[in-house]
């Protein structure tokens, strides 16, 4: 979608249709990829979903956030199919946890509900009789809350949802007001003393917070972005990532400051960043040097950009010509230009991008030939003279055991 189309949208379309076209989260013919910070996704045309595991273990156990129903030896690097998934439009990647949305508005989950509840299957009624989280899935299981979902977005251990009505969601660990939600509800323990909880292992609604056509999540924090162009923030502000001036942790969504027509938004880590509709790009929170950015700042040498993400301290954008720009911590190779680059810079080798995806040190992009183009962290020995590091400082093809990749 480009910047034009994007401002048409809102001039002229009722807000459930303007969701529709700015989520982009409806069945696609399309490959995608999510990647996050410990296994990944492939979306593949009719709406399978597959997933694959980024970290090597000793033992090669199946996680149960993979979804692949057993925990049987499943090597790393190895695609297999999510178990009883179809028509799959939306899916995130949290920490030993996994989410999809499907074409008829249901979410579901799977992985470890251990610690927060962030699988989002435990009702109210359990947890208060129970005073703890349901049980771990290998498969996906509805979440308890029922509401028509579009999309969703897990980093960690906080997990937000956007409705087709532009409500959101949010549930899982709460600490630093990562919900959303305001000061966590007096739950009534049947066997303990009544008290307020740390987490919520069932969706809540946000309060005060509709007309979003956009959220994601960073560690711990989280971003909203409305119909009418601006952006709301909430959670962990130590790095200034809620943009609203202050380091102050925000337990209900605040405004962030200077943000105007935005199109699009990225959070990972405690970094955010909007796209403006004149294509400009606007990021605040931790720079480079880990130092807090308490208001947006336009990025200097970024324009003519459509789509953005983030990892942990860099960005990376598509621009209209269909190629990535990059800026930010390069200690890990995250910025696919090299082992010294200054500033924003065009990635090399990587035209006619699709769609792109970054989490942590890794982004991964999609191009219109079909091929998948990876850097960063990387599979290990998968570059020329490459070392166990398992990095790569420039674009290679993403390699997994089970994934035909176009000559």
């Amino acid at each position: 979608m480009n910047r034009r189309h994007a401002l048409a949208l809102i001039a002229a379309f009722p807000f459930a249709a303007r969701l529709d076209a700015l989520t982009e989260t409806r069945g696609t013919a399309k490959t995608r990829v999510v990647v996050g910070l410990g296994h990944g996704f492939l979306f593949e045309p009719g709406g399978t979903l597959r997933s694959w595991r980024i970290e090597e273990v000793p033992d090669d156990l199946a996680p149960p956030w993979l979804g692949l129903g057993h925990n049987r030896v499943h090597p790393a690097f190895t695609l297999d199919t999510v178990q009883g998934l179809t028509n799959v439009v939306a899916a995130a990647a949290g920490h030993e946890c996994s989410y999809a949305v499907l074409g008829d508005g249901r979410l579901m989950s799977w992985g470890l509900n251990a610690g927060n509840g962030r699988l989002g299957t435990t009702t109210r009624d359990a947890f208060e009789r129970t005073a703890t989280w349901g049980p771990n899935s290998n498969t996906p299981m509805p979440v308890v809350t029922k509401f028509d979902a579009v999309d969703v977005s897990c980093v960690k251990e906080h997990v937000v949802a956007l409705a087709r009505d532009g409500a959101v969601y949010t549930w899982g660990n709460g600490d630093k007001g990562k919900l959303g939600v305001g000061r966590l509800p007096a739950f009534n323990f049947q066997r303990y003393e009544s008290a307020a909880s740390t987490y919520m292992p069932f969706p809540a609604r946000v309060p005060d917070l509709s007309e979003i056509t956009s959220i994601k999540t960073g560690y711990a924090h989280s971003l909203a972005l409305r119909s009418d162009g601006t952006v709301q923030a909430w959670g962990d502000n130590y790095r200034g990532q809620l943009g609203d001036g202050t380091t102050t942790d925000r337990d209900r969504p605040v405004v962030v400051q200077r943000v105007r027509n935005a199109i699009a938004i990225a959070a990972s880590g405690d970094i955010s960043g909007a796209v403006l509709a004149d294509g400009t790009v606007m990021t605040w929170g931790a720079d480079p040097a880990d130092n807090p950015v308490t208001v947006p700042v336009l990025a200097p040498g970024v324009g003519g950009v459509r789509s953005i993400a983030a990892g942990v301290l860099h960005f990376a954008v598509v621009t209209d010509a269909g190629t990535v720009l990059t800026w930010g911590d390069n200690r890990y190779s995250a910025l696919g230009r090299g082992e010294n680059p200054r500033g924003a810079g065009l990635v090399s080798g990587v035209s006619g991008v699709q769609s792109i995806s970054a989490c942590a040190r890794t982004t991964t992009v999609v191009l219109a030939s079909g091929k998948i183009m990876t850097w960063g962290g990387v599979r290990p020995w998968t570059r020329p003279n490459s070392q166990a590091t398992g990095l790569s400082p420039f674009p290679i093809l993403l390699w997994l055991d089970g994934l035909d990749q176009p000559a």
